[in-house]
């Protein structure tokens, strides 16, 4: 955090302005490979995360016919899930590797996808059974992509001799409000095109067409799940594995020890 300092009163000391030093860093992150590949994972990741948050309140009310009231119970379900298991992915994630991780946890998730797809009104409890299981894949979105980054500044600093932390970091934030601000867009201009029928205060809810509880459905399954396997081609191909890590580590302590020695 102390070489973001200097860099940017260096930066400021040349005369350049704020628009400048933001392509400074764009160019910093995007220059780096692997941080290529973990911007679309998070991406990906997160805008099926968005996606499902955003869509659930209208699959549980007007395609499940539920209350209001069962959509933060439904929600509890998932992030619930969601919290508990980022204790045992991590522990799971330092014996079988980030990559296993994020494919089994994207499994389950998908499975659960599919099971919202083809759910019945009536199927209540299996509902319920889903969200659990979704759970279990939206904790790896949360963990698995953040957890690549202490390893793309490790390759930075090994590449360049600096640590540059909030460039990183800073651009895993600003994918963070993309993904809400597309995952919004997305479930918003389906059902506008599906002719959804918004609820009016103090009246009953609104019959809802086929096509708009059809909107609903592609929203929770198949539209999430393409973002996950997006995810999982890029998961794939990420270059960093966990024999590539141990020898950047490991070139890093040789460094440090090179320089302590003079």
């Amino acid at each position: 955090m102390a070489f973001e300092a200097r860099r940017t009163q260096r930066l400021e000391a040349e005369g350049r302005s704020p628009l400048q030093q933001f392509l400074e860093e764009v160019r910093i992150a995007f220059g780096n490979r692997p941080f290529q590949f973990v911007i679309g994972i998070y991406l990906c990741s997160w805008l099926a995360v968005q996606i499902t948050a955003s869509i659930i309140p209208y699959f549980v009310v007007n395609y499940m016919g539920m209350k209001d009231a069962d959509v933060p119970t439904v929600l509890i379900g998932v992030q619930g899930t969601a919290l508990g298991m980022l204790f045992v992915w991590s522990h799971l994630s330092k014996r079988i590797g980030k990559r296993a991780v994020y494919f089994l946890g994207s499994g389950f998730w998908i499975i659960a996808q599919a099971g919202l797809f083809f759910l019945k009104p009536d199927q209540v409890g299996l509902l319920y059974g889903l969200a659990i299981l979704a759970g279990f894949g939206v904790s790896v979105a949360y963990l698995v992509p953040w957890s690549m980054i202490p390893d793309i500044i490790e390759l930075d600093e090994l590449q360049t001799g600096y640590r540059r932390e909030g460039v990183f970091y800073g651009f895993m934030v600003l994918l963070q409000k993309l993904g809400l601000a597309l995952g919004l867009f997305f479930v918003g201009l389906s059902l506008e095109s599906s002719g959804f029928q918004e609820a009016v205060a103090g009246q009953p809810l609104p019959v809802q067409p086929d096509s708009a509880l059809n909107a609903i459905r592609v929203a929770v399954g198949p539209l999430p799940t393409v973002s996950l396997l997006c995810g999982l081609v890029l998961t794939y191909f990420y270059p960093i594995t966990r024999e590539v890590h141990a020898e950047i580590v490991l070139k890093l302590q040789v460094r440090k020890e090179s320089e302590r020695s003079r």
